[in-house]
């Protein structure tokens, strides 16, 4: 009797150790773009669990549209040969996208039914696992104020046909600040799977100074609103208070940076002024700036920025994604998610290939 007593119990905590939720995800967008420099071929399908194709477009009745990219998904599905376990989902919108489509077909439930009869269709005959909704931004950028509501249904009625119909995945990419007037957390977080945070471009040009792309922490010498609000740990913070739970929150990765033109190239910290910007740099590129650069630690932030006269760089490094990693464990988030993988040193110019895949891959 004790034995068997011991044996249930035993069982019982086995079960529930096995269901908890572990952080276990990699996330990696593929910008289809990209493909004639970056072949699907060459992505390590045993570090990505997830791969989203990076976009397809979605049209003013609903349908969504899938401009070309046959070859390209093709080389995605032939990386399931190789990791059967490898999920491939179709990312429907994007920055260049904006909002305008996404707030005229989530207001009228008859372009709403054709937009989940069209993601359907569209997973069914690529073979794909699911649908992510990549929408910039609910209520902003040529939005309306109904769509925060709107989006909560658009979100239903992608999630009752895709799981109806073959149990299809179902997630977001959203803003890194939860903002009240974009998104009912917790109503999104009971339609998807999981939640991609893209905590990164916390800083830009209209800063009018320098400042790091995706710091983890805050920092001391910073305004209270940043300190709040422009960091990856603030980010992760917010959507949890607002109804997210850590399990669906999915860490945003950037595998780039970005630049900014000094006004002094003796005043070169965080926070130096600035004269405008030099776009963004991938971390492939990153890298390769070695030669009069000088590479600085942040150590709280915990990212690194490089800097060669007038020009200054805020971006990660192996060692950032580390700490990132081992943050997003420690708040038992549900994984990590990258923009992009194809943005990684593929050739190994830098000294190892696959640089900072293979440190999430170490760490995770």
């Amino acid at each position: 009797m004790f034995k068997l007593l011991a044996a249930t119990i035993l069982l019982n905590y086995l079960i529930v150790q096995n269901t908890t939720a572990a952080t276990d995800k990699v996330i990696c967008y593929y910008q289809s773009w990209s493909a004639s420099s970056f072949s699907p071929s060459n992505i390590d399908p045993h570090i990505c669990t997830h791969i989203n194709y990076a976009f397809v477009g979605i049209k003013t009745d609903g349908s969504l549209r899938l401009s070309g990219g046959e070859d390209v998904i093709r080389k995605l599905r032939d990386l399931k040969k190789k990791n059967n376990k490898l999920k491939l989902l179709f990312s429907v919108g994007g920055w260049s996208e904006g909002s305008k489509t996404f707030s005229s077909v989530a207001a009228s439930s008859g372009k709403l039914s054709k937009m989940a009869s069209s993601a359907l269709q569209l997973v069914k005959t690529h073979k794909f696992d699911g649908i992510d909704i990549d929408w910039e931004y609910p209520a902003q950028r040529g939005g309306k104020s109904a769509d925060k509501k709107n989006f909560v249904t658009m979100l239903k009625t992608l999630r009752k046909k895709l799981k109806d119909n073959g149990n299809y995945l179902l997630t977001v990419a959203v803003a890194s600040t939860p903002d009240s007037s974009s998104y009912d957390v917790s109503k999104i977080a009971e339609q998807v799977d999981f939640i991609n945070v893209m905590t990164y471009d916390f800083h830009g040009v209209s800063d009018g100074k320098t400042g790091e792309n995706a710091p983890l922490h805050s920092r001391s010498k910073e305004s209270q609103w940043e300190k709040d609000n422009a960091n990856c740990e603030a980010s992760i913070k917010h959507w949890k208070d607002k109804g997210a739970s850590s399990s669906k929150l999915i860490l945003g990765l950037a595998f780039y940076g970005h630049s900014y033109k000094l006004k002094n190239s003796k005043v070169h910290g965080i926070g130096a002024p600035i004269n405008g910007d030099n776009g963004q740099l991938p971390y492939s590129e990153i890298c390769k700036l070695k030669s009069g650069w000088k590479e600085v630690w942040d150590n709280e932030q915990k990212v690194p920025y490089k800097y060669k006269g007038l020009t200054w760089i805020g971006f990660d490094n192996p060692s950032s994604i580390k700490e990132k990693v081992k943050f997003a464990t420690k708040k038992k988030l549900g994984g990590v998610m990258i923009w992009a993988v194809d943005q990684d040193d593929k050739s190994g110019s830098c000294g190892t290939k696959y640089a900072l895949l293979k440190e999430i891959k170490k760490h995770l």
